[in-house]
């Protein structure tokens, strides 16, 4: 091999190379025809990763009916590599990869279906599915699972960020201002720059963006479109995530016991602590006593029949009161209420 294709081969593998990677969200801002088209979107690639699913089960299920499949079953596992083997020949043979699912998705992807999804958003659908399917013919899982209508596609994400679904910041004297590009949407997230994790990591490369759409609480929710969705980018990031000065990460060697309600720690240098889970939860009970007595004030007031001469308790019905009611939700509600 000459210098310059062995220079091209290092090249190659140092692109290659596998870097940490951490994940920063934002929050989108959406007018109602962008809502609208990301509905569209998102409805597109709901359709198509059920066809890529479908697709998938098909080959799964015919490589499972074949005689092979039982044979590669009987290989006992201390051959692995011939077990290996088999199983991967019946895989070629079927096109149960996820390569073959990417050229599945080439031929499924026509029509309107490629006016919403681009080649690469297709690609990590199709990966996606993939991944479920491999799950079930590994044994993992016990079945895959379509996406109805009603329960929709939540997120897509890209593979890089130079083509299609990919997130621009401007720079410091354009406003700082980022953005989610995808067709001819330009969503605009809502950055605060007086955050620091928010501002460390939009100072780092971004790997691939993440669109997520979650339901809000109403339609009426801030943020939310009218059928009471938001949406959010998710960025990945290369590095690792931000460190509150606050929260340093040390470098000793401690031990740990972990009880029903306390930790113990036992550093190399330094004393043992002992530290009781929840301490601010200790319960009340004076206060709960004074709830308690305060109900059985209003359940006697309000049921003079259920009690005879003595004051004692007679087997009778006991009607809600909301007065009753009301006293008891801030004793369910409190923090050191008993279930």
């Amino acid at each position: 091999m000459s210098k310059k294709s062995q220079a091209t081969a290092d090249r190659g593998k140092e692109a290659r190379k596998r870097t940490p990677t951490f994940l920063l969200e934002l929050p989108l801002q959406v007018n109602e025809g962008q809502a609208a088209r990301l509905r569209a979107h998102l409805e597109a690639g709901r359709q198509f990763y059920n066809a890529i699913l479908s697709e998938g089960q098909r080959r799964l299920r015919a490589m499972r009916a074949d005689p092979a499949w039982q044979v590669a079953r009987a290989i006992p596992r201390s051959r692995k590599q011939e077990r290996n083997a088999a199983f991967l020949r019946l895989r070629e043979h079927y096109g149960f990869s996820e390569n073959s699912l990417h050229e599945a998705g080439k031929v499924l992807r026509v029509s309107w279906l490629a006016e919403h999804l681009d080649a690469v958003l297709a690609q990590t659908l199709a990966t996606r599915a993939y991944q479920a399917l491999n799950r079930v013919c590994l044994g993992q899982a016990k079945r895959v699972r379509f996406r109805s209508r009603g329960r929709g596609l939540s997120s897509i994400e890209n593979k890089r960020d130079d083509t299609g679904l990919r997130f621009v910041v401007e720079p410091a004297e354009a406003g700082n201002r980022g953005y989610l590009l995808w067709k001819q949407d330009e969503l605009e997230a809502l950055i605060d720059r007086d955050d620091p994790v928010v501002t460390y990591g939009l100072d780092r490369r971004i790997k691939y963006a993440r669109l997520i759409r979650r339901r809000a609480s109403s339609p009426q929710a801030e943020g939310a479109d009218r059928e009471g969705y938001r949406y959010f980018v998710q960025l990945a990031l290369e590095g690792i995530p931000y460190y509150k000065p606050q929260h340093t990460v040390g470098q000793d060697i401690i031990g740990g016991d972990l009880g029903p309600s306390s930790i113990a720690l036992f550093p190399r240098e330094g004393d043992a602590s002992l530290t009781q889970f929840c301490e601010e939860l200790e319960p009340d009970e004076r206060e709960l006593r004074r709830l308690q007595r305060k109900m059985e004030r209003q359940r006697r007031a309000a049921n003079p029949d259920n009690y005879d001469e003595k004051g004692r308790i007679k087997n009778a019905s006991w009607p809600p009161i909301a007065r009753a009611c009301t006293a008891r939700r801030p004793m369910r509600s409190s923090p050191w209420a008993t279930p």
